[in-house]
Order: structure tokens, then sequence, then C-alpha cells
């Protein structure tokens, strides 16, 4: 056979292609080598005389037009040919096919890869010659864990190896070296075994872990929370800074520590929370200018007979004028002054009845029947009302009452204020305050995005459980303005930073503690490592979730440390002023105990709760209760109601939801619930989602009223038991919405129990309905009426909508 690659080397009419040279770390400039000197230029044919295909996730990569000046000669004065891409091929083979006439048809393509230039695993030297070892290879006892198995592991492979080394005693270099390498071992094999136990829920010790793992099953372990406490103070003049300090006594003679105010943290801000707080000394408990100090606020008795205020009462009056109660009103939103009502026992081991109640109304009146002793005038008086939602729920002696303002909330912990800066310069004054700086994941090959954190110095972290029961961080932390010193930036706090946006300033709290590993602290950058999961840490993000703080931000953070369940104090155990507050506090207590205190959730509790609170909540749906449950998640959707048919080949699900307001649901809604239940849906099965079906009743019901009850009294009475809103006792009435739910039926026997309940009806006599579009003609009410699964009865008795149903009352006897 003619060798073709040499007899075209030495041909003058035709040439070919050599090799394919990337030439540029962008690769997407390419340089074609030709075998021979004869000259390519101007040899092209057709419109695309070059192209690169056959390649994997990009088949084909395009060549920019060849101009004259992308033709030279290499030394020897072969052809060479610039090409450039609009951008780089992947990692497969392509194959480089240049059209020209003057081309071998053999040599008019190569394959070539644009990775030519990257690193390569590949070694292409000759191995090393590798002495045998005699006695053949270490025996490896994989059982061996700890130094003494080490030990004894390398000893017996240093008997086989070296059969003339047979010292034994301690003092022997060589066993020495032996214990030092065993010791290394243990310690290796140690932190194999944490770390390989810290990858695991059930094995898992470090409460960042642990953290960690429930929050893949969507379980979030609830921390240390602190106590909430209502305080009455005595001031001399208002108002009260938001943070002021007041002690409880503890069982141990220690003290504990509450400040003013809902909380350290402003919701609306992040930043931490000065609004000063309303005291008047008009309003305090004791006039502290008598001596002894009396009651300042005191019931005024009308007559003797009216010494009780009874409960329901949302009245009372007291002595004097010119409080300057603060006023509100419920139906404009806006809250009164809270006013203690406290009245002593009679025995001194019972406890006080207290209440509180805000105020709607403070009427300055005047008693012209008696005469002040001293004015010679009628005795001034106020009125002070309150809503019928507060109404009073026991008794309350006047003469043993005594009323107080100034009630303002407390929290239990004490704040802190500490500062640092990022990454500052090792020579700097400000090295001392360095941020914790760890290895971070990698963004780019090569590249790791360094974490930041700060370890809190002062204790475990203080947290609030808010409105919705969710629990909040009472810390704040502000970016320094570096010009002014000022806090110029607040950033807010994220439970995860996944829910973080890209260059939010946004912050996290891990439970973890760094310590600085350095002998000489005042000297240097510190050099942090873990210690332990016994503190909290502030950790940045990292540039992708939540912004990365940039190099030289010094930052404060203000946070609150706490004590748990210890902070749950007695009432009345709140009575120390800390000395900075004690020209403005002249006295404070708590008439109610301190509540919502409690330790941080356990570990042993996560572990267990954190794999069932998953499995409680599925996220797949195949039987109708499944349909149903996966509905009622929504927020609008009051009921629901699911129905399985067999529509041909396959099963069909029809899920019904009633809509907390109205009845219609609109497009949004509809959307949301078809979306929700097609991601739960099992293989095979369609879901449709129609409209509920409402079914309306006509009902007689005829009653035997009491013979000294009133017939009109009666059928109102009845009326409202079985109306659409609330009962007298606030339940709510036989026939509101929400009371019968998709596919319940109607029980005779319940709606006879309803009308018993009414006032003045001695029996039922007869109870006669009809449904609407079936029943032309009253009939009498069987024991159950039934609906579909997705049908939902209702009796509005609404003169406007009788298609809703309607309720006639007949009332006989009585008067």
């Amino acid at each position: 056979m003619p060798d073709r690659l040499t007899d075209l080397i030495a041909s003058t009419t035709f040439n070919g292609i050599d090799f394919v040279e990337i030439a540029n770390p962008g690769q997407t400039r390419l340089v074609v080598h030709f075998l021979n000197q004869v000259p390519v230029q101007g040899t092209l044919t057709g419109t695309a005389p070059i192209t690169i295909a056959d390649g994997d996730t990009v088949p084909a990569v395009p060549v920019a037009p060849i101009s004259p000046a992308d033709w030279t000669v290499d030394d020897d004065g072969r052809p060479l040919l610039a090409l450039a891409t609009a951008y780089p091929g992947d990692f497969s083979t392509y194959t480089l096919t240049i059209a020209s006439t003057v081309l071998d048809r053999y040599f008019a393509a190569i394959a070539f890869t644009f990775k030519a230039g990257c690193p390569s695993t590949l070694d292409c030297a000759t191995p090393a010659i590798t002495c045998e070892i005699p006695g053949g290879g270490p025996v490896i006892d994989y059982l061996a864990k700890d130094f003494t198995s080490f030990r004894a592991g390398l000893l017996d492979y240093s008997a086989r190896t070296y059969p003339d080394w047979v010292e034994r005693d301690e003092p022997d270099l060589g066993v020495m070296l032996a214990e030092l390498l065993a010791a290394v071992g243990d310690d290796l094999s140690y932190t194999q075994d944490r770390i390989a136990g810290e990858a695991t829920l059930p094995t898992a010790t470090q409460r960042r872990s642990v953290m960690r793992h429930a929050r893949l099953v969507d379980y979030e372990p609830t921390p240390a929370t602190s106590a909430r406490v209502l305080l009455q103070v005595d001031v001399t003049a208002g108002p009260l800074p938001s943070g002021a300090v007041v002690l409880a006594t503890v069982p141990d003679g220690g003290t504990l520590a509450f400040e003013t105010g809902a909380g350290l943290i402003d919701p609306a801000t992040g930043a931490v929370d000065t609004t000063p707080l309303v005291v008047d000394p008009r309003w305090n408990r004791r006039d502290h200018g008598t001596n002894p100090p009396q009651d300042q606020i005191v019931p005024y008795l009308w007559d003797d007979s009216q010494r009780c205020l009874p409960a329901g009462a949302t009245q009372i009056w007291v002595h004097g004028h010119g409080y300057g109660f603060p006023v509100g009103d419920p139906k404009l939103g806006t809250t009164g002054l809270a006013i203690l009502i406290d009245t002593a026992s009679v025995s001194p081991v019972d406890p006080p009845i207290r209440q509180v109640v805000h105020l709607t109304g403070a009427d300055e009146k005047t008693d012209n029947l008696y005469k002040d002793p001293v004015t010679h005038l009628g005795i001034p008086v106020t009125r002070l009302t309150w809503d019928a939602a507060e109404a009073l729920t026991a008794d309350h002696d006047l003469t043993r009452t005594v009323l107080a303002g100034n009630l303002i909330p407390a929290s239990e912990g004490r704040r802190h204020l500490e500062s640092f800066v990022i990454d500052p310069p090792a020579d700097s004054p400000q090295a001392a305050r360095a941020a914790v700086v760890r290895t971070g994941p990698d963004q780019f090959c090569g590249n790791p995005s360094p974490l930041h954190l700060h370890t809190l110095q002062s204790g475990r972290l203080a947290w609030l459980t808010d409105d919705s029961g969710d629990t909040v961080p009472e810390v704040s932390l502000a970016q320094i303005d570096g010009a002014t010193g000022d806090p110029a930036q607040s950033w807010r706090w994220r439970r995860r930073l996944l829910d973080a946006e890209l260059f939010e300033a946004a912050f996290t709290i891990d439970p973890v503690r760094y310590s600085d590993l350095r002998a000489d602290r005042a000297a240097g950058v510190p050099r942090w490592d873990y210690d332990g999961d016994d503190a909290d840490s502030i950790r940045f993000g990292d540039g992708t979730f939540g912004e990365r703080p940039a190099t030289g931000s010094a930052f404060e953070v203000t946070y609150r440390v706490g004590n748990g369940a210890a902070g749950n104090v007695a009432a009345g155990t709140i009575t120390g002023i800390d000395p900075s507050m004690t020209g403005v506090i002249l006295s404070v207590s708590n008439p109610f105990p301190a509540a919502g205190g409690a330790d941080a959730e356990p570990l042993e509790r996560v572990r267990r709760a954190a794999p069932y609170a998953y499995r409680a909540r599925q996220f797949r749906a195949v039987r109708r209760e499944d349909y149903t449950a996966a509905a009622q998640e929504l927020p609008w959707v009051l009921d629901a109601g699911t129905e399985q048919r067999w529509t041909g080949s396959w099963l069909t699900v029809f899920t019904t939801a009633q809509p907390t307001t109205g009845e219609d649901i609109t497009l949004r809604e509809h959307l949301e619930l078809i979306q929700l239940l097609d991601r739960r849906r099992i293989a095979g099965y369609e879901v449709y989602t129609p409209p509920p079906r409402y079914v309306g009743l006509d009902l007689i019901v005829t009653v035997c009223a009491r013979p000294d009850a009133l017939q009109g009294e009666v059928a109102a009475a009845i009326g409202v038991q079985l109306g659409t809103g609330l009962r007298s006792d606030g339940r709510p009435a036989f026939f509101a919405p929400g009371q019968l739910r998709f596919g319940t039926p109607l029980e005779r026997s319940d709606l006879d129990s309803a009308i018993q309940e009414a006032t003045g009806v001695a029996g039922v006599l007869a109870i006669d309905y009809r449904r609407r579009g079936y029943l032309p003609h009253f009939t009498p009410m069987p024991e159950t009426v039934t609906a579909g699964r997705d049908e939902i009865l209702r009796v509005d008795n609404d003169p406007n909508r009788p298609d809703r149903g309607s309720l006639r009352i007949v009332v006989e006897g009585g008067k």
C-alpha cells in the first residue's frame, strides 16, 4: 500500500491539513497548519468553505469570514490560516473541514478539540520503578480505630518488615515514633468519626448540624425564648425610654433583668426600637408625695350599697379630676389607656383579683350632694368606661380596689453592644475587631468564596415569640459610616439565607462559637476556629444568597441575652430598679406572672420529632381525603370536598373548594387550586375543580311556647339560634357559614336540640322542609337530609335571596 501522507508532503500540486492550533485562552482563535508549501489561499470554494461540526452540546461552531490578512506562512514556508469563531465549542471532538481545489480529499478534514490547552491529568512520563518491600505489603486492619490498635498494627508490621528490630522498650526511638504515629492516627480516626456522625440526623451531636438536618425536612427547632411581662410603674415624669432596666428577684437570691418595651427590634426597619413609652405621674398607683404613699386612683362609692362592682361591668367611678386619661374607640381601631383594676383578697392566702381594661371614655362629673372638707365644693369624680369585649370577669369589692395606669410591656434579657470589621489589615488598629472568616463553597474553580461571621461574646441570643407564633431574634445589625461613625444601613435578619435576594443586605444566626486560637491576642489578625455550639454567631451571605460585606466595612451589633424558662417569674417579683433609672422610676411591680420563656428545644426531641413532622405533611394525593386536605392548605379555602369517578379508562378526581368569603371562586383562586392539586395528584389521574353547589332548604318550624313566654320573643330567640350570625353566648349560629360543610347532612336531632336551646321553647311540634329545585311541596323532615360530596346545605333566610333557603317559625301556646 502507498504511504499517502509521505506522497502528499512531497507533492507540488496538492496540500493537506496537518493540525489545528488553539491560539488564545478564550478558545475562539484557531490556526490551521498545512503539510507542504503548496499555496491554499484563493483556492477555497463555496459560500461556506470552512465548517466546524460534530460537537455534542454545541453541534456546530460558526467561523467568521476570511480576509487576506488571515493567511500567513510558517518558518518553512508552509501556509497558515487564522480562523475566528463566535464562541468556543464544548469538550467533545469536532471536525474542521476546508473545501479547496488543492486540498487532498483525505486530508481536507481533521478532528480536533477546543480544550487542547486545558489542564490534563494524563501523564506520559515513564512510571518510576518501585521497590518491592520484603515480606509483602502491610496487612490493613480496618477495625483499628484507637491508639492501642494503631500501635499494635504498626509494631506487627515492623516485626514482619524489619525482623532484626526486636526492641520494644518505650524509651526506644522506634517505639516512640510508632506511638507518635498511633496518636496521630487516633486523632484522625476520632475526627473522621465526628465528621461522619454529623452527617446524619440520628448521630449528629452539634446543634448547628441538627438544625440544618431538621430544616432539610422543613422542621424548625425552637430556640430559647425570653419571657414577656406587663409592668406597672410609678414615675416622676414621662415618657419612659425604651430599654429601661428593672430587676426581678429569683429563688436562689440572684436577679434577672427585664427591659421595658415590646422588644429590642423595630419590625418595620430592623433597627433598635427607640420609641418612648407613654407614662404620666398622674397615672401612678400611689401618690408618693404623702408619707406613707397613699393610693392615688381609688373608686368612688355613690352609696354604701354599691360597694360591689359586679362581673360584666363596663364602667367605674373614681375620685378626682384632671387625670388626662387617653381614650380610644374600638370601632375606629384606636386603643385607650390600659388601666389595672386590682382588688385585694379577703384572706392573705388568696390571690388578688386583677384585670386590665382599655378606656373608651373618661367623663368628669361632680357629686354635689357631698362636699369636699377643704374646698367645701362638690366632690369631683370621673367615670371610666371600657368596651363590652373587656367586661369584668369577676366581682370586685370597691372598698379593697385600687386602680393604676402606667402599664408597659417588658421582656426578659439585657442588651449588649459589640463591633467588628470585615478583613482589616493586620497592622491596623482595627485588627483586634476582625470578623471571623471561614472558607466557603467554591464559586469558581480554585476561587473559594469566603464566609464572614461574628460570634456574640456575651451569651446565647434571646428570641421572642411574635403574634403569629414565630420566633424572632433580639438582634440588630447596623453598618457604620466610615466618615461619620454613625449607623448608615440596617441589615435584615433572615431565618435562612436561601430566602435572601441576590444583593439584599441580610444575615442569619448560626448556633456556633468561634474562638481565637492565638496565644498572644493583642497583636495581628485573630485566627479563628470552631469551638462548639454553646454560642450564637451572625453569618453574612456569600454574594449569591444575600450580600457579601465589603472589605474594611465596620458593623455594630446590638443584641439581648436571655435566660429562657428561668424568666417566667411569679407576679410581684419584679421590684428592683436599675441604678440608672432611680431618678425616673419610683416603684415597679408585675401584677401578673411573666410568661413565654422557654429553653431551647432539646436535640433529642428534634431528632425524634423532625422525621415525623416531615411524614405528617404529605406532598402526594391518593385518596379522596388527601385531595381534600391538600385543598384546605390554601388560606382562602374554608372547606373542600372530593369525589372520585370512573370516567372511562381512568379515575377522575373532582375537588370542590368553598371560599372563606363569598360564594364564587375567583379566577386566580381557581388556578391556584388547580396548580396545587396537579402537583399532588397520582400518575394516571385527572383533576377537575368544579365550583361548589349550594343547596337551599326551606324550613317551617312549629314549636310550643311555655305559658309564661311571649310568642314574639320565642320566635326571635329561635331565629337567633338558627340564624347565620352568633348566638347569645358567642357561638356560631346553627346555619352560620362553615357550620355545614361539603357533604355534611342535616340531622333532625341536631336541629331539634338547637331549637330547644332557645329561651321559652317548651317543645318542637313539627319541622317541614322543602329542597329547592327538587321538591315542589313541603314534607315532614326525615331524620337525615343528605348532601352530595360537592354540595353544601344552607338556610340563609335572606328575603333578598330566597334561593339560599328560608326559615318560617310558627309558635303555638305562650302569651
